[in-house]
């Protein structure tokens, strides 16, 4: 029986380790059913080491049109300098140069591990990196 990993990422009975290792399959399929679920667990999961995997492998998912707008909303969000670091590190790893003014907004930020990985995100997002 095939697994659905769709379901899998959002069902919080599942444990911890079953929703990341779902969000590393739906990474290699990429298709938006796939993205959709990985953007709706990084925004709702309660476990900060889930929602930073969710964004890990939405950065890995070569769709910045679908995945962006998830990150860029865990980033604006998210409690967890954990998960907006991860987010930041995504967007830079998409390589859509329309995210360089959103990434700009947080270099100056007053927590120190955001700003720095806004620099390292912009940094992605300006050189042949993200090829």
């Amino acid at each position: 029986m095939k697994k659905d990993y769709k379901k899998i990422i959002l069902d919080l009975n599942e444990t911890k380790d079953q929703r990341i290792q779902a969000a590393f399959k739906l990474e290699n399929i990429a298709d938006d059913a796939s993205i959709t679920a990985m953007g709706k667990a990084l925004l709702s999961d309660p476990s900060p080491i889930v929602r930073h995997e969710c964004a890990f492998s939405l950065g890995e998912t070569a769709s910045p049109k679908e995945a962006g707008p998830y990150l860029m909303k865990a980033i604006e969000q998210d409690e967890s300098i954990f998960v907006v670091h991860e987010a930041l590190m995504a967007l830079g790893t998409l390589g859509d140069s329309s995210f360089i003014s959103f990434v700009k907004k947080f270099l100056y930020d007053s927590r120190k591990d955001v700003a720095e990985s806004a620099e390292i995100a912009l940094q992605r997002l300006t050189t042949d990196y993200a090829e």
